[in-house]
């Protein structure tokens, strides 16, 4: 279970990285793009770069490496701006949950067997989405608010879809493989990533400070440690205990963090939806 624990600090450490963007004055995009290309250099050195350009672009997941970047860096860019903005606390919830649109791919691509157990799962977490997201104050703000997380949501399912899709159709059973699948799709979100940076900082002329650096390296780091951990975590413990195990922990202690550490409040409205999503992820992962 150890490798468990390291999966679920890791991904709640790269909220919190994320979280502190703005108090420290960092480039969002020049980091994520550093973020990418350190994830990619783990990824290439644990397959010991044993992968070439030719045998990249014959692989049969080549076109599903170039969907994962892009939905990638969408997804890590709306995921920095949630955090930073509606809270580790809703961003957690929202990319956690997120679970459920693979699901929904799984029962109508795969043919994938739904029970009224997981079916109440699904419905139930739509409820605790929209509870955790519910507030008052001022409507204009909330709505912005709410819709990054829900963005979130959406890019995070898409992503998962895309590495579920890829694992059913092009990938074999081999860690290496799926490694070098990971690894091909950090680069080309380095690169994409890297494009975004240049239009960016042609319109902002953003300095790239020290912290920049730090962040995108540390945030590289905790993107790598999450997936390699939960890969050996895989190795051990069967999907449909690990799975629910890290989501609703990561929801929990993200929940704890914000709370503790960043001052974020929560309506006993917010609380219920927390209480409603841990529920409703292992209803989902219910086999």
């Amino acid at each position: 279970m150890i490798y468990l624990i390291f999966a679920i600090l890791a991904s709640t450490f790269i909220l919190v990285t994320l979280k502190v963007f703005d108090e420290f004055k960092v480039n969002r995009f020049v980091a994520i793009a550093l973020n990418y290309l350190v994830g990619a250099l783990f990824g290439l050195s644990y397959i010991k770069w044993n992968i070439s350009i030719s045998g990249v672009s014959q692989s049969p997941w080549f076109s599903m490496a170039l969907i994962t970047a892009f939905l990638l860096v969408c997804g890590f860019v709306l995921f920095s701006f949630s955090a930073s903005k509606a809270g580790i606390t809703l961003t957690a919830i929202s990319s956690r949950m997120s679970v459920i649109i693979p699901v929904l791919f799984g029962l109508l691509m795969f043919g994938d067997k739904a029970g009224y157990i997981k079916i109440s799962g699904i419905v139930l977490a739509l409820l605790a989405l929209i509870l955790t997201l519910w507030g008052k104050g001022d409507k204009e703000i909330r709505l912005k608010l709410i819709f990054l997380p829900l963005l979130v949501f959406l890019f995070a399912g898409l992503n998962d879809s895309a590495v579920k899709i890829t694992q059913a159709l092009f990938l074999s059973n081999e860690t290496n493989d799926y490694v070098s699948y990971a690894a091909t799709a950090f680069v080309f979100a380095f690169i994409l990533s890297s494009v975004v940076v240049f239009v960016a900082q042609t319109k902002t002329r953003q300095s790239i400070n020290l912290s920049t650096i730090v962040a995108g390296i540390v945030l590289g780091l905790l993107n790598w440690a999450s997936i390699f951990f939960m890969l050996k975590g895989l190795n051990q413990v069967e999907v449909s205990v690990f799975i629910p195990l890290l989501n609703v922990s990561v929801v929990s202690l993200s929940a704890i963090i914000g709370y503790l550490f960043f001052k974020e409040r929560i309506s006993i409205i917010n609380f219920i939806g927390i209480v409603l999503a841990i529920v409703a992820i292992l209803l989902i992962a219910y086999r």
